[in-house]
């Protein structure tokens, strides 16, 4: 309704008398408010205008600002919908739907919500809610409980739940980044973050495997008097001394070969891969930690340029222009931008499930401490020896599909986990009757030089392949 530029008609100051009157339609359109949160919404002092609107598709309509912030719109039907600034402030006023955060973007190019992109809730005629056709529906992603975008449903949900699935669930009327959003740029909001926590078999573990892994952890435990006898003791210090002077000559040869093949990889980068790679990078570690809508400029600036090994000179590409290269990373399905006015392009929304940045594969940053040696300074009350797995060039492009870097340390009890886990995402087939062998498709069977494999083996053969590291974890008690 709003995603096109409108045509603003009048602009009008509401009287005493009219606020109150559209105060007492808020109460009759939504019963279940309290009068404290409506006062949230139409503020005693607050400045109180009416718009008087043409939308693009010829719709005439009244829209009702507060402080110059919109806030309710009228329907054809004479109702009034509150917009996503109102629900912001109380968000009980409409039921929602939620759907995925990769929905959001088709939206947002005026998609209407399909039922297979609704989360339902429950099982049979309920999963849908018990709500009537023409009921106001706000709608939310499953990663937070912020509306993002608000419609109407054209059937009722027992009609829904007969679709099998099937067709249109919420017909779109506004949406998060549309005209009506943008009215005022100066006073645009960005999504209030509500996380959700659902729960996962994680949080239902069988009787006594708490007081087993409570067990494990005390058992691994290495108290202080144990590390100080140990290094101590005159062993050790004979340990040390007769460190075989070939493996720190393999080492220096490694290290060796490895800068010489760093040296011929970035010979070889074009500027235009450069930027394209550090666009990636930008993309696959921070793409979750972005807050959308997020200007172009400042995404460039802050993410892609620290990203980039080398200076970027944009002259130097085929590009010329940060819009040049932006427009073809648009065709290609990275990411959805929006003109908010001339000159200002913000970045709505981002793919992370682009083949491309899931296949992606890019070097881990360890987090830099505040004050060089403050570790060191600090008193030692408790250790912990922890045996870490560090991802290698070679199995890195099986680990870039789950999100993890080259050179980044994962535990040893997440091995199985993950490769359960990239067995589910890939949906590989099981080879046998039993399941115990699982068909393994191109990356696997590279990696572990097999066609069918069990777990445990896919498991054996990763991890003979990553670089083992015993790290000591120094934590106040």
């Amino acid at each position: 309704m709003f995603l096109k530029p409108y045509k603003l008609r009048s602009n009008a100051p509401l009287k005493g008398s009219e606020s109150k009157k559209l105060r007492q339609r808020l109460e009759k359109s939504f019963p279940d408010t309290t009068s404290e949160q409506l006062n949230l919404l139409i503020p005693s002092k607050g400045a109180v205008t009416q718009l008087k609107l043409t939308t693009h598709g010829g719709t005439q309509t009244n829209v009702f600002c507060v402080d110059k912030l919109p806030m309710f719109f009228e329907l054809e039907s004479g109702d009034l919908a509150p917009t996503l600034y109102a629900l912001w402030l109380v968000p009980n006023l409409l039921p929602y739907y939620t759907t995925f955060r990769e929905v959001l973007p088709k939206l947002s190019n005026g998609a209407d919500l399909m039922l297979p992109g609704v989360v339902p809730v429950g099982t049979g005629m309920n999963m849908y809610g018990r709500h009537r056709q023409g009921q106001l529906m706000a709608v939310n992603l499953v990663s937070n409980h912020s509306a993002v975008a608000i419609g109407y449903l054209p059937r009722s949900s027992d009609d829904l739940y007969m679709c099998g699935r099937q067709g249109v669930a919420v017909k779109m009327l506004h949406i998060f980044g549309d005209k009506l959003w943008g009215h005022e740029p100066t006073l645009v909001q960005q999504v209030p973050l509500k996380k959700t926590t659902p729960l996962t078999k994680d949080d239902f573990p069988e009787l006594g495997a708490k007081i087993d892994s409570q067990k494990k952890e005390v058992n691994a435990k290495l108290t202080l008097a144990d590390i100080v006898a140990a290094t101590s003791s005159p062993d050790t210090t004979v340990v040390d001394s007769t460190i075989p002077n070939v493996e720190k000559l393999e080492i220096s040869e490694r290290n060796s070969e490895s800068n010489c093949n760093d040296e011929s990889e970035e010979a070889e980068i074009t500027p235009d891969s450069q930027l394209k790679n550090a666009f990636l990078a930008a993309l696959k570690n921070n793409g979750k930690n972005l807050h959308l809508p997020l200007l172009t400029s400042n995404f460039y600036r802050l993410y892609v340029v620290p990203e980039a090994p080398q200076p970027i000179d944009l002259k130097k590409t085929k590009y010329k222009k940060l819009s040049n290269f932006l427009n073809e990373m648009i065709d290609q399905g990275f990411i959805v931008v929006r003109e908010e006015s001339k000159g200002v392009d913000k970045i709505t929304s981002i793919d992370l499930e682009h083949p491309e940045i899931i296949n992606f594969i890019t070097d881990f940053k360890p987090p830099k401490q505040s004050i060089e040696g403050e570790a060191q300074d600090q008193p030692l009350f408790r250790s912990e020896l922890t045996e870490t797995y560090i991802v290698t060039d070679e199995t890195a492009p099986f680990f870039a599909k789950m999100n993890y870097k080259r050179g980044e340390g994962i535990p040893t009890a997440q091995i199985k986990k993950i490769v359960r886990e990239y067995i589910s995402k890939q949906n590989l087939p099981k080879a046998d009757a039993t399941g115990s062998t699982i068909q393994l498709d191109e990356t696997l069977e590279k990696l572990c030089n097999l066609k069918i494999a069990s777990v445990s083996q896919i498991c054996s053969t990763i991890t003979s392949k990553w670089n083992i590291v015993t790290k000591c974890v120094n934590s106040k008690v």
